[in-house]
């Protein structure tokens, strides 16, 4: 892929250069806005030959999603939860971020009047991560004290902390193809529209997931009416059964996390539908 992406550049590196050399034509400098599945930006143009010109430039789109929004167009509950086979279920309120965006170089080529063929390089913005914020607190087996009774180690939601899964692209650079409809870049008039349809190759995403840092046993809380001898009773349980816990949520997020990368694995390009306005600035012979 490095090889590839290497090869790109200086391709596009030499086209520039070649392009330059024509003297028969006015040159174009001018900007484009640009509206795309992956984000709202903009380009700065160099058109140095009639069919042919180059831009760099950049998208971003930003986008935060609470449970509330998901469950009003999906119909169900979307809270996460995780079993623990020791005590009730942990629940989670889950919200997510999602950004995608590049900062491009690309050459265009325009064979007929409103057809183009664009190619390029871009460097990937894209990342996404789901957050969780307990609803539940974590409960553990209820204990036997002498003197005291029964007691119920529990591990409240408010010093829990988070739950977090990111999604990352295992590239950074990527490369792009595309062919559009409309001017690539203003030919004949100062402003030019252009529909286009490619794709970024984008190889694999890559899952991890984060459990809630509070789950330790210094965040136990055992109720005020026992001691910290008491509690060194039955430490040797609660330690046993706080490790057993956080291997088995280890071991249940592992397995979703496999889930999603096998079902996610087989898409290797992120689409583009990009619509753009191009604005010429001046012209100027060389």
């Amino acid at each position: 892929m490095k090889k590839n992406i290497s090869t790109l550049s200086i391709m596009l590196l030499i086209s520039i250069m070649g392009y330059s050399q024509s003297s028969d034509f006015n040159h174009q400098i001018g900007v484009l806005l640009k509206a795309s599945t992956n984000g709202f930006g903009g380009d700065i143009y160099y058109r140095p030959m009639e069919k042919l010109a180059v831009k760099a430039g950049a998208e971003y789109l930003s986008i935060h999603i609470k449970d509330e929004t998901l469950k009003k167009y999906v119909g169900d509950d979307v809270n996460i939860t995780i079993p623990n086979p020791m005590g009730s279920d942990l629940e989670f309120s889950s919200y997510g971020k999602f950004k995608t965006g590049a900062i491009s170089l690309a050459v265009g080529y325009q064979p007929l009047k409103a057809l183009y063929f664009t190619a390029g390089i871009g460097k990937y913005l894209f990342a996404s991560d789901v957050t969780g914020t307990p609803l539940t607190d974590l409960t553990f087996t209820s204990q036997n004290i002498p003197g005291v009774g029964t007691i119920n180690p529990r591990i409240a939601k408010e010093n829990l902390g988070v739950f977090n899964i990111t999604v990352n692209p295992s590239n950074t650079f990527i490369p792009y193809i595309g062919i559009g409809l409309g001017s690539y870049v203003p030919r004949n008039k100062t402003v030019s529209f252009a529909l286009e349809l490619g794709a970024y190759y984008v190889g694999s995403y890559v899952l991890k997931a984060n459990i809630p840092a509070g789950i330790n046993t210094a965040n136990i809380d055992y109720g005020s009416s026992i001691t910290q001898e008491q509690k060194d009773l039955i430490s040797a349980n609660i330690n046993n059964e706080m490790n057993t816990t956080i291997a088995d949520i280890n071991a249940e997020v592992n397995k979703t996390i496999n889930e999603i990368n096998k079902t996610i694995e087989p898409y290797k390009f992120y689409p583009m539908l990009k619509l753009t306005i191009g604005l010429k600035a001046f012209e100027f012979k060389r």
